[in-house]
């Protein structure tokens, strides 16, 4: 029986120092932790919380770049500004612990490990939507008016300053064409045909569609019998939704407190879905 409580001691003894008095442990009791964030540029923090073992672990991102606006994969070195951090406490933490303008000094922490070496990599993935019914691929790099939004997030497709959504028509399968040529109204310039380019039939403005010489017939610039030319050098504000998801991981990770270290090779912190959900405007630059 000493036989067998000796070697128990020497067991746990060797959990937590080993030969070198380092801790060596591959994996966190994070798995059905959701990953959160708070912050802004300058300070973002993201982490997951354990409550059931009132534990946490957070990595803390110093970039004054704002984050989650178009897909890419950015890898962050973590150094004295990105840091990451695993700590036990008192008691359970809530998500405020982090996200308080003052931190809380309730509940104390009571074991706290701090990795300033390593990577986070984290991945943003976007959606753009322009919500004018038109079935666009992104992948297609399509820009009819080189106005420098694609076709699948531009508010107006053919820079004519009728937003694409009007000039569409009630039914998108069958995009209205007014002049009856080659191209739907939503990527036709001169939707009537008139020589007289549909975002100079404005009276001046910016809005075609409120120009209208003959109510019987509609807008000018439908209206073929109708051309007084107005020039205009300028865009009308546009918008577009946009929805981003991220995925954040971190590798070679060395949580060090004092001779005792925790090493994860590889950790997937999580993911955030809807991150953002906002609408974009913008007026594009005019090209002529």
């Amino acid at each position: 029986m000493n036989k067998i409580v000796a070697l128990g001691l020497l067991m746990v003894t060797c959990l937590t120092s080993c030969d070198d008095g380092d801790v060596i442990v591959t994996t966190f009791n994070f798995e059905d932790a959701n990953l959160q964030l708070c912050g802004e540029p300058g300070s973002y923090v993201f982490f997951k919380i354990n409550s059931s073992t009132a534990e946490s672990l957070s990595l803390q991102l110093s970039t004054t770049e704002t984050l989650f606006l178009e897909s890419e994969t950015i890898d962050f070195n973590l150094d004295a500004s990105n840091v990451v951090n695993y700590r036990t406490y008192s008691e359970a933490i809530t998500s405020s612990y982090f996200c308080s303008n003052v931190p809380p000094t309730s509940p104390t922490v009571t074991i706290e490990y701090l990795a300033t070496s390593g990577v986070a990599t984290l991945i943003t993935t976007t959606l753009l939507n322009d919500n004018d019914s038109v079935e666009e691929d992104p992948e297609s790099m399509v820009d009819t008016d080189n106005d420098g939004l694609l076709n699948y997030y531009d508010f107006d497709d053919d820079g004519d300053n009728v937003p694409t959504a009007v000039e569409i028509g009630p039914d998108p399968d069958n995009p209205q064409n007014t002049d009856g040529d080659a191209l739907p109204d939503y990527l036709d310039t001169d939707d009537d045909n008139d020589g007289i380019l549909t975002r100079n039939e404005a009276g001046g403005g910016l809005d075609p569609t409120q120009m209208i010489t003959d109510p019987t017939v509609g807008p000018d610039y439908l209206n073929p019998a109708v051309a007084v030319p107005v020039t205009v050098e300028m865009y009308r504000e546009h918008n577009y939704s946009l929805k981003s998801s991220i995925s954040l991981f971190l590798s070679n990770v060395v949580l060090i407190n004092g001779e005792e270290q925790i090493i994860q090779e590889s950790l997937d912190m999580g993911s955030i879905q809807d991150i953002v959900d906002t609408t974009i405007t913008i007026t594009p630059e005019f090209v002529n």
